[in-house]
């Protein structure tokens, strides 16, 4: 995998690798937090076996790409149709997932945007129809509670090696497939430059995502595990119930990690149902 470099038109950095596959029409993916765009390695390969284009991307403060003060999940949603303009995209797909579900939603805003796909996506922070921690693990609980206080808090807490231990039955079972290796590594490569990404990304899911989700016009395909403890069944339900546009997946005895690993190929599947569809939008 190549990484490569995009400057901004506010000068920072983007870093983002391509599959090299030819073509305008591409699918755009969205890591979760701690993990480096790295963790889409495989899936980059499967799209390109398929001869479609996609693209991973480290969010402002991960890996290369500069921090961003106070970024908000819309923030993203420009970055990425600069990184569109730049690789002369006339469709794609966001894939996200966990953290990154939000993220790839942001892109909606951009014409181009065909379509979302959210894997066990966050929900918007403190809205009045959404109870944000039921369900949600104790060590997850206590991230936010302690990013709230001060990140400075929430950093130590992460460079506590006891700390992050805490998975459902089938994310433990999940941690015994080559797809877990792929994500080690990826959080590996982010935490080699240190865990300051967490500044831009606890600041992002605890404020307004900067665009109404109830606007939202393209077509979103939201999978989610009932077990899933890190983003609990109650974020996609409610998210389901904001977008218009929205086809919910519930997979049974699912966690966060394992409706990921394996799922793919239903993933994959809905990514391209909806780039299929845009292409010929963009014709």
């Amino acid at each position: 995998m190549e990484y490569r470099l995009l400057t901004l038109r506010d000068g920072r950095d983007l870093e983002y690798a391509t599959n090299d596959v030819a073509g305008d029409a591409a699918v755009v993916l969205h890591q979760g937090t701690l993990a480096d765009l790295s963790v889409w390695g495989s899936w980059l390969e499967d799209f390109a076996r398929r001869g479609v284009p996609a693209v991973a991307f480290n969010r402002s403060g991960y890996g290369r790409s500069s921090p961003k003060v106070d970024r908000v999940t819309v923030d993203v949603g420009h970055d990425v149709a600069q990184l569109a303009d730049h690789l002369g995209l006339r469709a794609f797909v966001s894939v996200g997932w966990s953290g990154g579900g939000s993220h790839a939603l942001a892109t909606s805003i951009d014409p181009r945007c065909a379509g979302v796909v959210t894997l066990a996506g966050i929900a918007p922070f403190a809205q009045d129809d959404l109870d944000f921690f039921e369900g949600l693990k104790a060590d997850d609980v206590a991230e936010y509670l302690a990013a709230r206080r001060d990140v400075e808090e929430l950093l130590a807490m992460m460079e506590d090696p006891t700390h992050g231990n805490e998975w459902c039955a089938p994310d433990r079972a999940a941690m015994s497939t080559p797809a877990m290796t792929e994500l080690n590594d990826a959080v590996a490569r982010t935490t080699s430059f240190g865990l300051r990404c967490l500044v831009d990304d606890y600041h992002a899911y605890l404020s307004a995502w900067g665009f109404d989700v109830d606007a939202v016009a393209v077509p979103v395909v939201i999978f989610q595990g009932d077990l899933d403890e890190n983003v609990p069944l109650g974020h996609a339900r409610w998210l389901a119930r904001h977008l218009a546009h929205s086809r919910l997946l519930v997979y049974p005895g699912e966690g966060h990690l394992s409706l990921v690993f394996r799922h793919r190929a239903d993933i994959v599947d809905a990514v391209l149902d909806l780039l299929g569809q845009g292409a010929e939008l963009a014709q």
